[in-house]
């Protein structure tokens, strides 16, 4: 098999030299902090228009609903029971 197709590996002992030795690899407590704000920001700014709509607007719009789909149902009957001329 050709070493060229295998990845180099590095000895254990020598350190990455892509990362700086001067940077802390933990996020501290203020960066955590916000970033969870961003994201409790991000997902309440992203909520659907519907969730937002009052409570007396989705009862207006449901009693509406179900008023036509009676209207509908009955109109419906009626016509199902009426005798054929």
């Amino acid at each position: 098999m050709s070493t060229t197709l295998l990845a180099p590996q590095r000895p254990s002992g020598i350190p990455d030299t892509l990362r700086l030795q001067s940077r802390d690899t933990r996020t501290t407590l203020v960066d955590r902090i916000a970033l969870h704000l961003g994201l409790r920001l991000l997902i309440w700014g992203s909520r659907t228009p519907r969730l937002t709509d009052d409570r007396e607007r989705h009862a207006r719009t449901r009693r509406a609903h179900d008023a036509t789909t009676a209207r509908e149902h009955g109109y419906l009957r009626e016509a199902l029971l009426a005798p054929r001329p």
